[in-house]
C-alpha cells in the first residue's frame, strides 16, 4: 500500500478529495494532510509520504514551491498538482519539477483513478528496479497538455453552458482550430460538442426545475435556450417527458 500526503488551504477540498474514491482499491492510503505548504512541507519530511497532491495556490509556500523544494532536498515522492483554473505557465514549470500530473478542481472520480493508476506504474517501478520514464520528458509533457487543454474546455463549457456556446467559441477562446477542439472533448467525454453541452444543459434545467419556482421560460433562458418552444422538445427527447411534466411529478 502506497501513501498519500494531501495538501490544501481550503478544508472542503480536503474532505472532497479524501472521500472521492476508495482509496485502498487503487493501492494507495491517505496517511496526512496539510493546511498550507510550510505545513505540508514539515510533514512531508517527517513522513515520506510515497504520493503527495497539493492544491498549487497556499499560503505561505504554494504548490510549486513545495514541489520545488521537495526536489531539491531529493526525496523522491511523486507529486499530483490541482488548481482551480488551469494556468499553462504553471503546469509548464510543474512539469518540469517532475510533476505527475495536474489536476483542475472539481476534482473528477475518473481523472484521479487514471493519474493513481498511472503514479502506481511508476512507484512499482522504483521499487522493482526498473527504469521508468518521469513525467517531466519531452514525450509526457506532450500528453500533460493534451489533458490539460481539454480539462479546461470541459471546465469552460459547464461554467458558460447558458450563453450561446458553440465550437467556434471556443476556438477563439482556446486559439486552436475547431475540429482539434472537437476531437478533444470526444475523446474526454465521448461524446460530440453539441451532445454534450445539450447534457449539460438539460441536467442544469432539472436542478433549476426542483430547486427554484423560475417559470419554464426563465429557466429555459438561463440553461442557453432562448425559444421556450425548442427548450420543451429539446427537454423531452432528452428525458422522454415535458419539463412541465417533470415538475408536476416533485
Amino acid at each position: 500500500m502506497y501513501h498519500v500526503f494531501l495538501a490544501d488551504d481550503e478544508p472542503w477540498a480536503l474532505m472532497t478529495l479524501q472521500n472521492l474514491i476508495d482509496w485502498s482499491d487503487y493501492g494507495f492510503a491517505v496517511s496526512g494532510e496539510a493546511e498550507d505548504g510550510e505545513q505540508a512541507l514539515e510533514r512531508i519530511i517527517r513522513t515520506n509520504p510515497d504520493l503527495i497532491i497539493s492544491d498549487i495556490r497556499m499560503p505561505g509556500m504554494d504548490g510549486l514551491s513545495l514541489l520545488q523544494t521537495i526536489r531539491d532536498r531529493g526525496l523522491g515522492a511523486e507529486v499530483l498538482l490541482v488548481s482551480g483554473y488551469t494556468d499553462f505557465e504553471y503546469a509548464r514549470k510543474a512539469l518540469q519539477y517532475g510533476c505527475a500530473g495536474y489536476l483542475v478542481k472539481p476534482v473528477e472520480e475518473q481523472e484521479l483513478i487514471e493519474y493513481l493508476s498511472k503514479v502506481k506504474g511508476i512507484l512499482d517501478g522504483k521499487n522493482s528496479g526498473g527504469g521508468v520514464k518521469r513525467t517531466g520528458e519531452n514525450e509526457d509533457e506532450g500528453y500533460q497538455s493534451e489533458k490539460i487543454q481539454v480539462q479546461n474546455m470541459v471546465k469552460y463549457i459547464q461554467e458558460h453552458f447558458g450563453e450561446g456556446l458553440t465550437l467556434a467559441t471556443l476556438a477563439g477562446e482556446f486559439k486552436m482550430s475547431e475540429s482539434y477542439i472537437s476531437s478533444l472533448i470526444k475523446k474526454r467525454t465521448g461524446k460530440g460538442f453539441g451532445e454534450h453541452l445539450m447534457e449539460i444543459r438539460i441536467q442544469k434545467a432539472q436542478e433549476y426545475l426542483r430547486t427554484t419556482n423560475d417559470s419554464i421560460e426563465a429557466i429555459a433562458e438561463r440553461v442557453g435556450y432562448p425559444d421556450y418552444f425548442y427548450f420543451t422538445k429539446v427537454y423531452k427527447k432528452a428525458t422522454g417527458i415535458s419539463p412541465a411534466a417533470y415538475r408536476r411529478q416533485l
